[in-house]
């Protein structure tokens, strides 16, 4: 590996003031360094020359790099083509000379010490701790599930988005979903940089297996600017971690054990059926059995929001939250099959922490009911999308939604699917809707409320807010237009689902 004129700015700055005419972005290899004396430069080589000697014969130093012993000033180069670094000129040749000695002792050192380190299977925190110690340069690795997998000693402390539990944050997770910037960046095969919304600047490395991004290499400055040739110090560090990466962290053993099982889960949520006895061996492998019981959570997201770095981590804080689980991605949505019998059924895991979860990510849950038979895990994925298209549209401000709770609302919209609301409900309906509208009357509603209160006069008197009698002189009414029995129990029970559709059909009207 040949150190670059980057590296040699960036190793000098950390150890004295120094000036320079190359761009940040510029960077050229160098072969060798020497103090010049006399005779034609050559390409690639580091030139220690003092000023006086310099400006005197410009015209030979074109496309040349110089290190100079003296402060140089754009004026007197101007029109010249040359690269140069320059240092005090109360600095000897003699004694620049040391220090790009150190330069070069100092990358190769670090080369080879980084080698040593990943022979020795050291930890990628280690590793990261001495980028940190060589180049000042602190760093962390974070997977596509934005779980750290290491990072040097303090890092934390010069970065605010990690959450002290080897976790990003969830407020940088979501904006990073909203960055397409960020999500595009997971293509990339060689260093870039990334400006995120704190005005940090991280130089950034992908990790990926078999072309697929799996983690990524974070990397700063202490004041988080770029700076000289710290671009190559990551494409460095980078590639001679990826190995170490894989070895530690890759995906290939865990995807082939889970394979069946993704499978299997995959073919029951499209209706495949599948033999009792191939979902019994393969749930065997996690300890769970066919009859355990069993949920359905289906995670819909924001418009927008699917696939890329931000879908793992809501899938890895998924299974945090509900501990044994298996979550299946699909476009922009988790499909969580919950086993109750193997994790605590607490109620706070949908009082406090799905909820919370639920607003950070701008998510909504649909929620299935308990069923002890995983072959039928079709059926009660059906009943989570269908309670979530219910419950948006119903109770828009809640965040997830429970079938149980939504059993009639869906049983109501069964009764029209095919035929209209007129069709299906009770013919006394219609009847007293028309005699309310043209005689400015409530006999609709008292009805209503009449059946709901199981035919309590008194009950249903109060909430009408009306005597007794002008009840009961209601009550005769709606008998004497549409003959209703009220000791009937089918025509009751007609006339109450009735006003369930009519109700459903006038929330679906507003909407």
């Amino acid at each position: 590996m040949n150190i670059t004129a980057g590296i040699v700015i960036y190793s000098l700055s950390l150890d004295t003031t120094i000036r320079t005419n190359i761009e940040v972005d510029q960077d050229f290899e160098i072969d060798s360094y020497e103090l010049w004396e006399k005779g034609l430069p050559q390409n690639r080589v580091l030139y220690i020359v003092e000023k006086e000697r310099l400006l005197r014969d410009l015209t030979i130093w074109r496309r040349k790099f110089i290190l100079c012993a003296g402060w140089l000033d754009e004026e007197e180069l101007e029109g010249q083509e040359l690269y140069w670094i320059c240092m005090s000129g109360s600095i000897g040749v003699h004694e620049i000379m040391g220090y790009v000695q150190q330069v070069f002792n100092r990358y190769y050192q670090w080369y080879i010490r980084l080698g040593t380190q990943i022979r020795k299977k050291e930890s990628l925190s280690e590793l990261l701790d001495t980028l940190d110690e060589v180049y000042k340069l602190t760093g962390c690795i974070a997977t596509q599930s934005m779980r750290i997998v290491g990072s040097s000693s303090r890092f934390e402390e010069f970065n605010s988005w990690v959450d002290g539990q080897g976790m990003v944050t969830l407020g940088m997770v979501n904006e990073l979903v909203a960055d397409e910037d960020f999500q595009e960046a997971a293509k990339y095969d060689d260093v870039f940089l990334y400006y995120n919304t704190y005005q940090d600047w991280y130089y950034c490395y992908n990790f990926k297996s078999d072309g697929q991004y799996q983690a990524r290499l974070l990397a700063s400055t202490e004041n988080h600017e770029k700076a000289h040739g710290v671009r190559r110090l990551i494409q460095d560090f980078g590639e001679c971690v990826s190995d170490v990466y894989e070895d530690y962290f890759g995906q290939g053993q865990y995807l082939q054990s889970g394979r069946e099982m993704y499978e299997m889960i995959c073919g029951l949520l499209q209706g495949v059926k599948v033999n009792a006895g191939d979902i019994r061996r393969v749930l065997s492998r996690y300890h769970w059995e066919i009859s355990h019981h069993y949920q359905v959570i289906l995670f819909q997201f924001q418009e927008g929001v699917s696939g890329g770095v931000g879908m793992a981590y809501y899938k890895a804080q998924i299974r945090k939250l509900f501990h044994d689980c298996y979550v299946v991605e699909e476009k922009d949505r988790f499909i969580c099959i919950r086993n109750l019998s193997r994790s605590e059924n607490s109620a706070s895991v949908y009082e406090e922490n799905l909820p919370y979860f639920l607003r950070e990510t701008l998510c909504k849950a649909g929620i299935s009911n308990v069923f002890d038979d995983f072959s039928r895990l079709h059926r009660y994925c059906v009943e989570a999308e269908r309670v979530l298209l219910i419950g948006e549209r119903t109770d828009s401000t809640k965040w997830y939604y429970s079938f149980p709770k939504y059993v009639l609302p869906y049983l109501m919209e069964q009764c029209t699917r095919e035929l209209q609301a007129e069709q299906v409900c009770h013919p006394a309906i219609t009847v007293l809707q028309d005699y309310d509208s043209k005689n400015e009357t409530h006999l609709l509603e008292s009805l209503r409320v009449f059946l709901r209160e199981r035919h309590s006069i008194t009950h249903t008197a109060e909430l009408l807010e009306v005597h007794r009698t002008t009840l009961l002189v209601r009550l005769d009414r709606i008998r004497q237009l549409t003959g209703i029995d009220f000791d009937n129990y089918e025509t009751c029970l007609h006339l109450m689902i009735s006003f369930e559709i009519l109700k459903l059909v006038t929330e679906c009207y507003k909407m």
